[in-house]
């Protein structure tokens, strides 16, 4: 389902800004043309990435330690965080997050938003529509040319409602 368009547009804003025209989207490249610098460090396990902005510096700290798909989504999501202004976006406060009241807390909102970010950005709806319905790709060559997890794909497929082909047995 998706939660935000305007998060959604946001990221189709980026698509178009840097010309993207073709998967894989270089979500590193346009995280440093938009003025971060993305550093890869040593963070806890449950930690996939955290923004930092002072002033004029702009960092977005990875999870070294996790597949390349998903430090690619976690940048995305971050930048999703910050380009949509929301105030904490460093993880702490999902780990606060009333799981029974979950739906009128703020952050968990931000959360859905900065989700419906990464994945246009990863996967973008014009580029996705052109690999599923014209160049007919099955799932696993989606995955692989996108560079993002099964489920990332798949839910995106499912909330675009396209239907991609399966491999025939």
């Amino acid at each position: 389902m998706i939660h935000s368009k305007i998060a959604r547009d946001k990221a189709k804003n980026i698509i178009e800004m840097f010309h993207v025209d073709e998967a894989p989207v270089d979500v590193f490249g346009i995280a440093e043309k938009l003025g971060f610098i993305v550093d890869f460090i040593d963070l806890s396990n449950d930690i996939d990435a955290r923004v930092e902005a002072h002033e004029d510096i702009k960092v977005i700290f990875v999870n070294k330690n996790h597949p390349k798909v998903k430090q690619r989504f976690s940048v995305s999501h971050e930048l999703g965080h910050y380009l949509s202004g929301h105030e904490n976006y460093s993880g702490e406060a999902r780990r606060q997050t009333d799981i029974d009241k979950k739906y009128l807390n703020p952050q968990f909102q931000q959360e859905y938003e900065a989700n419906d970010f990464a994945a246009e950005l990863l996967m973008p709806e014009k580029i996705l529509r052109k690999d599923v319905d014209e160049n007919k790709l099955t799932l696993s060559e989606l995955v692989k040319l996108y560079e993002v997890s099964e489920q990332a794909m798949t839910i995106q497929l499912v909330n675009l409602k396209l239907e991609f082909n399966q491999p025939k047995k």
